[in-house]
C-alpha cells in the first residue's frame, strides 16, 4: 500500500488561512494519515507564533506522523531571492527529517528552466535533499515530458517529478506521457478530484479553489492510480484537496474525509 500524506495547504496563511499546524497534526493522526506535508508559509506561521522547529518535529512525533517533503518551497527561476528561501525550506525539512523539497519553476525558456533547477540542486547537494519538481498548466514547466528531461539531466537522486493527477490532466502528453516515464524519476504523486469548471474557467483559481475529495469529481482517478501503480510505483501519495467551501470547517472532518476517500485507490 502506498503510505498516504495529507496536505494540508488548504488551510495555509498562502491562501488565507490560519495555518494551525498543532491542529493539522492531530487532524492527520486522528484520520489515520501516517504523514502529513506542511507547507513553508505556515511553517513560518508556527515560528511566528512563537514556536520552534524542535518543537514542531516533538508535536508530529508525539503523534506519530512523519513528513517525507516539505511544500511550497520556492518558484525556482536561478535569482539569489529564491535560493535564499530554498536555503531556508532545507533548514524546515532537515529539522522535521524530511527528504524532498517541492517546487516550482518560473524561467521562461527551457535552457533556463534547467539552468535554475541545476543551481537549486547544486546548492541542496550537500544536505541530501531531493527536488520535487511540480509542473504546471499555467506555469512556464508546464509538461510531464520536460519535467523528465530536466530529471535527466539533473539527476534522479537530486530531482524528481512531481505528478498531479489535477495538473497532470491539463498536460498534452496525458496517460501516454505517464506510462511512459521512468519510475525513478516520479518524486511523488498528489491525488484530488476537481469539481466540474465553469465555463470561461481560470485555471489557477480552479487548482486553488475548486479541487474536491477523489471519486466525487470529474478527473478519472481509478485510471489515474492504476496507471501509477501499474508503473511500479510504490511511494508516498500526497492527498491535496484545495476548497474554498472547506475553508474553517473543522479539520478533523476535513482530513477524515480526505483519508476515506483516497485509501481505496491506493491499497
Amino acid at each position: 500500500m502506498n503510505r498516504l500524506s495529507l496536505n494540508i495547504f488548504n488551510e495555509s496563511p498562502w491562501v488565507g488561512g490560519s495555518g494551525d499546524l498543532g491542529a493539522w497534526i492531530e487532524a492527520a493522526a486522528a484520520a489515520g494519515f501516517p504523514l502529513i506535508g506542511p507547507d513553508c508559509p505556515s511553517i513560518e506561521a508556527w515560528l511566528a507564533g512563537g514556536g520552534t522547529l524542535p518543537a514542531l518535529a516533538q508535536r508530529m512525533r508525539d503523534a506519530g506522523i512523519g513528513c517525507e517533503v516539505v511544500a511550497v518551497c520556492a518558484m525556482i527561476d536561478g535569482s539569489a531571492a529564491q535560493l535564499a528561501g530554498l536555503q531556508r525550506a532545507a533548514s524546515f525539512a532537515e529539522a522535521l527529517g524530511a527528504r524532498m523539497l517541492q517546487v516550482n519553476v518560473a524561467a521562461p525558456d527551457a535552457h533556463a528552466r534547467l539552468e535554475a533547477v541545476a543551481t537549486a540542486a547544486s546548492l541542496l547537494d550537500s544536505s541530501g535533499l531531493k527536488l520535487a519538481l511540480e509542473y504546471m498548466p499555467f506555469t512556464s514547466l508546464c509538461t510531464l515530458a520536460e519535467t523528465l528531461e530536466i530529471v535527466a539531466e539533473v539527476g534522479a537522486a537530486r530531482a524528481g517529478a512531481l505528478v498531479d493527477i489535477w495538473h497532470h490532466a491539463h498536460d498534452p502528453g496525458g496517460w501516454e506521457a505517464l506510462a511512459g516515464a521512468p519510475l525513478d524519476a516520479i518524486a511523488y504523486v498528489e491525488f484530488d478530484d476537481a469539481k466540474a469548471p465553469g465555463q470561461g474557467a481560470d485555471l489557477a483559481d480552479e487548482t486553488m479553489h475548486h479541487r474536491t475529495f477523489p471519486g466525487t469529481g470529474v478527473l478519472d482517478c481509478g485510471r489515474f492510480a492504476r496507471a501509477c501503480r501499474a508503473r511500479g510505483y510504490t511511494g508516498m501519495v500526497s492527498i491535496e484537496v484545495l476548497d474554498r467551501a472547506w475553508r474553517g470547517r473543522p479539520l478533523r472532518d476535513f482530513a477524515r474525509t480526505c483519508h476515506v476517500a483516497s485509501a481505496p485507490y491506493w491499497a
